[in-house]
This record gives C-alpha cells, sequence and structure tokens, in this order.
C-alpha cells in the first residue's frame, strides 16, 4: 500500500519541480533561495502530517537568545493560532521539532550551510535547557534534496570531516539526508552515532516520511506505526 503511494508522489514531486524551474527561468543567483519552486513539497508535507504538527519559514528564537539565520522548513507544534504573533514571528525552539533544509541539487557548499545551521539551532536548544553535552538534542535535522550530484558516499565523508573540523559534537550533527529515489544518509545511534548510507531507490519518500514520523514522534503516543503498512520490504544497499 504505502510502497506504491510514495513511488509515485515522489515522481510528482520532480515533476513538479521541473515544471517550476521552467517557469521561473533563467535569474541571476541572489542571497534568498526561491522557495515557491518547492511549493508542492511544502503541501505534500503538510497533508500527511498529524494535525498537531505545523510547518514555517524563517527563524527561531530560544528563551534569551535569538538565531537570525532562516531555515527552508519548521516543523514545530502550534498550541495557539497567534503562537508567532506573540513571539515577533520566531519560531519559540521549545515548540520546535524539525527543520529541514530543501535542496534542487544537493552540493557539498549547501551541505556544510546546513551542518552550521544544525550546530547552531541545536546549541541553541541545550542552552535554552541546559542539556547536558552527552544527552541527544530532540531537534531533528534534516535535508531533503530532489537529487545530488556528488555522491551520497562523499558527503558522508564530508559530515564527518566537517564536524572534526569545526569541532562540533556528535549531539549536534545534523539526522538524515534524503535524496529522492536514490537514498538516504542517516545518523544510526545503535551504531554510536555513525553515519551509514541506505540505498533505497523508489522507495526513498517512503522511509523519509516513516522516518520523519519516528523523529516527531517524541513521547510515542501518535498511535500509529506506519511500518506495519509495508508488505514487501526489500533489501537495501547499505555502506
Amino acid at each position: 500500500m504505502f510502497t506504491e503511494y510514495f513511488a509515485n508522489s515522489a515522481r510528482e514531486l520532480q515533476d513538479s519541480l521541473s515544471r517550476n524551474l521552467e517557469k521561473r527561468g533563467v535569474v541571476l543567483p541572489g542571497k534568498e533561495k526561491d522557495l515557491k519552486i518547492y511549493k508542492e513539497m511544502f503541501g505534500f508535507l503538510q497533508e500527511h502530517l498529524p494535525d498537531r504538527y505545523s510547518l514555517a519559514m524563517g527563524k527561531v528564537r530560544g528563551k534569551k537568545h535569538i538565531l537570525n539565520r532562516n531555515c527552508d522548513l519548521l516543523i514545530y507544534q502550534k498550541w495557539c493560532s497567534k503562537l508567532l504573533n506573540m513571539s515577533g514571528g520566531y519560531v519559540p525552539i521549545d515548540t520546535l521539532n524539525s527543520f529541514i533544509s530543501l535542496e534542487t541539487d544537493l552540493s557539498t557548499e549547501s551541505l556544510l550551510t546546513h551542518i552550521a545551521l544544525t550546530n547552531a539551532l541545536k546549541s541553541l536548544y541545550q542552552s535554552a535547557f541546559e542539556l547536558e553535552e552527552d544527552r541527544i538534542v530532540p531537534v531533528f535535522s534534516l535535508i531533503l534534496t530532489y537529487k545530488s550530484s556528488v555522491p551520497l558516499m562523499s558527503h558522508k565523508v564530508a559530515i564527518k570531516d566537517a564536524s572534526r573540523e569545526k569541532g562540533i559534537s556528535l549531539n549536534n550533527e545534523l539526522d538524515m539526508i534524503c535524496v529522492l529515489n536514490e537514498g538516504l544518509i542517516i545518523k544510526d545511534w545503535e551504531n554510536g552515532g555513525e553515519y551509514k548510507v541506505v540505498e533505497t531507490g523508489q522507495d526513498t519518500l517512503m522511509w523519509f516520511y516513516i522516518l520523519l514520523l519516528e523523529y516527531l514522534d517524541r513521547n510515542g503516543d501518535l498511535g500509529v506505526n506506519p511500518r506495519a503498512y509495508i508488505k514487501n520490504v526489500r533489501e537495501y544497499k547499505e555502506y
């Protein structure tokens, strides 16, 4: 049931991006990313997340500090309709569950930008809640890209190289990269927080969705196990 549905959805998202890029035409690169080309992806996520979660683009604030960097997509719990009005348009860090960078073709430069954003946001959460350094930060960092001209293995190496060079702690690293119709790079806590590449092919969007729900379900109270709806579990290459 899930497998065919998400494979078709991935094709539709790829087609919509191509159409949006054609409409956009040739433009000079600017400082801000044109997020309008990803409008169907916003819609897809909005329609497939539980009602308790909201989506926003913008910035995040802690109790004492503000992170003045725009995020492509924030997933948070909007506990009242005027939440963003009260917080000056910022998503409060204690309502934030996940943040996603959207890319057309993931470059090493974009990956490094997201790594720096991840360290900043997770540090903001640690500061706000005075977390000990060895505690997993329950704000999940994701990259969702339509393709990647750079091999997944190269991205995996770049993550670890950047963490070592920048002195980023294990708990402040990104959690997952999804390359549609190709595969995932996942932080594997069962293996000490090392990264693994899984070549999931046409099932990639499905597994991204399942893992995203598991990230969001901090307390295990959603009452849904989407893995149970996968009839034929395929074997995927991992490295």
